[in-house]
């Protein structure tokens, strides 16, 4: 099968490819090239997206027996494109809140470090970001990846 081949993901696949994405990042990381920062960026938050995509999938298990959106309620429509059409990690965030709740109890006694992570990921992340002029550097990327590191756990 071909990498370009347009397939629907179970989620055990999806975190397959979450980690695949993120060892990718990380590679790019390792080399300390400004000039890889903006990817390492890009597919940290892919792989953000993969697993919250993978939650969604399972809190919704119609949504991986359901070929397209038609004849959908509209919001059963908005659900479906959120998994499969859109890349908004806060409004799949924001239909997640066992993900949220399940970061915040894991974190230590008086801290909300994670929870801030991850809502400032989901709030900023974009697939425009593959499309940016603008450039990051390898510090900004080495934070970024190091606060997705720390958060995969917990989107698993």
């Amino acid at each position: 099968m071909s990498i370009f081949a347009k397939i629907r993901l179970r989620p055990t696949q999806l975190r397959t490819v979450a980690d695949r994405r993120f060892d990718d990042a990380d590679a790019l990381r390792r080399t300390r090239k400004n000039a890889r920062a903006n990817g390492a960026m890009y597919l940290g938050g892919f792989a953000v997206e993969c697993l919250l995509k993978a939650k969604l999938l399972e809190k919704f298990a119609w949504l991986q027996s359901t070929g397209s959106s038609e004849g959908l309620s509209r919001d059963d429509r908005r659900l479906w494109s959120l998994c499969y059409r859109s890349h908004e990690l806060d409004a799949i965030l924001a239909k997640l809140p066992e993900v949220r709740d399940r970061v915040s109890r894991m974190e230590q006694r008086g801290s909300n470090r994670l929870s801030q992570a991850l809502k400032s990921i989901c709030a900023s992340w974009t697939v425009y970001a593959r499309y940016s002029p603008s450039s990051a550097d390898m510090d900004e990327a080495e934070g970024f990846l190091e606060q997705i590191k720390e958060l995969m756990p917990w989107l698993k």
